[in-house]
């Protein structure tokens, strides 16, 4: 009540009273002031932490990116790259739903896991810092690559790998920490 009330009450003592001998005007200006200074930082603020945000999921995107590499070959052939474009992905995807994987391309992505887990697992952070979606599909991709790790046959791994490209696509298609999942 007193917030709604103080510029009438200002304007009041104004009209009222000689404030020439007075700090109310200077005060009231220094609030002006203080509160001007608040919003510009809290735009920056703002500002700063969706760019945070953005480049946290870009490392985290990159980091994935090294997984699939063994997968651009065809894709190299060509002419586009699997790490940058979706629709890479869902190709990938589905020339592994519909051919499978070889033992040799197997054999190479459980040994890229083995390799890449232990730095993956050190970027959760990253993705705790994003938003709790980005954290939850982050580990669905830490999962995946466990299981994929263990796995020996390629029929499984085709699958694990299938269930890994629908969740980075998942992953990629999240806001960074945006109410209503918009994109800025």
């Amino acid at each position: 009540i007193f917030f709604a009330a103080a510029p009438f009450l200002t304007l009041w003592l104004y009209a009222e009273a000689d404030l020439s001998r007075s700090l109310l005007p200077q005060l009231i200006g220094f609030c002006l002031q203080g509160a001007f200074l608040v919003v510009v930082f809290a735009i920056y603020e703002k500002r700063t932490t969706l760019h945070a945000k953005r480049s946290h999921k870009f490392a985290l995107r990159s980091a994935i990116a090294f997984l699939i590499r063994p997968l651009e070959g065809v894709e190299k052939q060509e002419g586009r790259g699997i790490s940058s474009s979706p629709t890479a992905l869902i190709q990938v995807r589905w020339e592994i739903a519909e051919r499978g994987l070889s033992a040799d391309m197997t054999q190479k992505l459980v040994q890229d896991a083995r390799m890449i887990l232990v730095s993956l697992e050190s970027l959760t952070i990253l993705a705790a810092q994003i938003d709790v979606d980005h954290l939850d599909l982050w580990g669905g991709i830490l999962n995946c690559m466990h299981r994929l790790m263990g796995t020996t046959t390629s029929a499984d791994a085709g699958k694990i790998l299938i269930e890994l490209i629908d969740i980075i696509n998942e992953f990629d298609d999240l806001g960074e920490g945006l109410p209503c999942g918009c994109h800025e």
